[in-house]
């Protein structure tokens, strides 16, 4: 039978019809053959399977296969998926001569009550729980086994209005993921029956593999398992191309410079970064065409779009630059983040960091690059510096020793002019220069940032690293909780208020109650709103020095008043986005910051809270006010 079609036509169909039944015998009675007009409550729903010749069906072949499965949901008259159901989650299996038997039987409304029918593709035992319309949802990481690339698809038809009938009715199922195929293109000096004989292997890093959809409101929501994806298919020549490789998404959000393909021929590994223009559209496909050159490791890449049984029209161009072996400090912005992952193979190997240094013999920004530990993080008691930014002369390769249990640095001065190159050794060492016969990793750098799902949206949020801290680069901007349910937003803080406002400057200011800062239903994931140990370890680390904290621009308090300078050489990107007191904010905007502080129990928000103004160069504390103020969340790593 039919699933899904090509777009231009349908994605496919499935077909309810009904039987008649007569005592426990099921075929059609005397009393039908003599024109008696039978209850509705005697005629079941039964679902078959047809192939029509002229349409693509689901993705697997072409058509459903033995023991395929498929689930049902009927809604009487006007109800919805969260209220009662008339039939909830019916179960459907395949059989061997192409039929779709239901573990029960369902029979249509005897009172004529019309059904609305939501049916999906591929089933799960745990359906919608009663009260919701949300399900989990699901692609494999392993799509090359032909099993787990059909299982990664997921279908929804609807039908409104449906009366108990003899006659067919047909559901047209949709695609609600995303399919990316991938093509490779012989650079120059490469030849396509080569590449063939290599046959190169690929896997996709940087996307989400599970989420929940919400049939209500048709869209999705709580990403997560972030994991590498090998495609599905096998590779053949056409038009001088390698094709053949495809894989299956979750419509997600792409982050520019996160996501990747590896690429492995003849035991060398390349990467491919996934092109800014990337949108994962629901029932849209795009192919992505990689420029492959065997003396490179960074491959240049085209996205291109296509119309066939998944929908797609757009064609995107995007380019990449050529690394060998190292990475390339000058070509690093930092803009999107002051701390960037170094990757071999889809594993960091590395960490580089733009940060603050403080010695008691000088100051200054610094690219850093830190080796990894077996757990996966940063080794901070070997950091190398291959710049100090603003420095001349051979004061550069200095080492950098954190002592992370009482925060302090150890600091030993180089003798090497400033250093672009940064190589990763086999063994995990980093270095600044490399000799013949040492066994260098290629490597991938790549801006880390603080990724934050919530309900359908993926934020991401830029860090810098200060001293041995880890801290967002920018304050929460959150409507929703973890759980996406919505923050309510309010227009003043009153004495017991519980949610979130806006400036009316700037909507991108957030801010905060108490209450909801206290929640613990606000933050991602191995973040914290920070205690005065922590504001006073990143205070004796810059020597209270606001201005190394303060970014954009700072107002006077008062007409004739001087405003202090705000350098923000630590990175903090400290905006004195102001707070709200009562209803007020815009007198507060420009001139001051304030961000929710807990006390040393992280369960109470303390007396005091973090303060900066815009007339000290001081970082001082402010009463907290926790009754009638709302203020911003700045977030650190625990």
């Amino acid at each position: 039978m039919k699933v899904f079609y090509n777009l231009q036509r349908c994605v496919g169909f499935l077909v309810l019809f009904s039987i008649l039944l007569a005592a426990c015998v099921n075929h059609i009675s005397e009393e039908e053959e003599a024109g008696v007009v039978v209850n509705d409550g005697n005629i079941p729903l039964k679902i078959i399977a047809d192939i029509h010749d002229i349409t693509n069906t689901r993705v697997a072949n072409n058509t459903f296969e033995k023991g395929d499965e498929v689930g049902l949901f009927a809604l009487a008259g006007s109800t919805t998926i969260q209220e009662e159901r008339y039939a909830d989650n019916l179960h459907f299996v395949r059989s061997v001569d192409g039929e779709f038997i239901a573990d029960e039987s369902v029979y249509y409304p005897d009172d004529g009550v019309t059904l609305n029918l939501i049916s999906y593709y591929p089933y799960r035992e745990e359906g919608v729980a009663m009260g919701e319309s949300k399900m989990p949802v699901s692609i494999e990481t392993e799509q090359n086994i032909p099993v787990n690339y059909s299982h990664s698809d997921f279908l929804v038809a609807t039908k409104e209005d449906v009366l108990a009938s003899q006659e067919a009715v047909s559901l047209t199922y949709n695609h609600k993921f995303f399919r990316l195929k991938i093509a490779l293109v012989p650079g120059e000096g490469e030849d396509v029956e080569s590449m063939l004989t290599a046959n190169p292997k690929l896997s996709v890093s940087g996307f989400y593999t599970k989420s929940v959809y919400d049939f209500q409101k048709k869209s999705y929501f709580s990403f997560t398992d972030e994991k590498d994806i090998i495609p599905a298919g096998e590779w053949e020549i056409v038009d001088e191309r390698l094709v053949g490789k495809d894989l299956i998404l979750i419509p997600q959000e792409a982050t520019v410079g996160y996501q990747y393909i590896t690429l492995e021929a003849n035991g060398k590994p390349y990467t491919c970064l996934l092109p800014s223009t990337l949108k994962l559209q629901e029932g849209k496909q795009r192919e992505l065409e990689i420029t492959f050159v065997a003396a490179e490791d960074i491959l240049m890449s085209k996205l291109n779009g296509e119309i066939n049984d998944w929908e797609g029209t757009e064609v995107d161009h995007t380019g990449s630059e050529t690394l060998h072996k190292y990475i390339d400090v000058s070509k690093l912005t930092f803009e999107n983040s002051n701390i960037c992952k170094v990757l071999n193979k889809g594993k960091q190997v590395a960490e580089i960091c733009k940060e603050y240094l403080v010695t008691p013999d000088f100051s200054s920004q610094a690219i850093v690059v830190y080796p990894m530990k077996e757990d996966g993080t940063a080794d901070l008691s070997r950091g190398l510096v291959a710049q100090l930014l603003g420095k001349t002369g051979k004061v550069h390769g200095g080492n950098v020793v954190w002592d992370t249990e009482n925060h302090s640095l150890n600091y030993t001065s180089g003798t090497l002019p400033a250093r672009n190159n940064i190589y990763v050794m086999a063994n995990g060492e980093v270095s600044l220069s490399v000799a013949m016969g040492d066994d260098v990793l290629p490597v991938l750098a790549l801006e880390d940032v603080a990724r934050d799902v919530r309900g359908g949206m993926i934020h991401n949020y830029p860090l810098v690293k200060i001293g041995a801290q880890y801290w967002m680069r920018d304050n929460l901007k959150a409507s929703l909780y973890i759980d996406g349910n919505e923050i309510p937003k309010l227009d003043a803080v009153t004495d017991g208020a519980v949610g979130y406002l806006q400036s009316e400057a700037n909507a991108t200011y957030y801010f905060y109650t108490a209450s909801v800062a206290l929640s613990g239903n606000i933050l991602p994931n191995h973040w914290s709103v920070p205690n005065w140990e922590d504001w006073n370890i990143l205070k004796t680390y810059l020597k209270e020095d606001a201005s190394l904290l303060k970014s954009g621009t700072w107002l006077p308090l008062n007409t004739g008043d001087t405003a202090e300078p705000a350098t923000n050489w630590s990175g903090f990107d400290g905006i004195p986005v102001g707070m709200y007191v009562g209803t007020f904010q815009s007198n507060y905007e420009g001139k001051y910051l304030a961000y929710w502080t807990l006390d040393e129990t992280n369960s109470e928000i303390a007396e005091t809270v973090f303060y900066l103004k815009s007339d000290t160069n001081l970082i001082e504390s402010s009463k907290a006010g926790t009754d009638k103020k709302a203020l911003a969340i700045r977030c650190i790593r625990k």
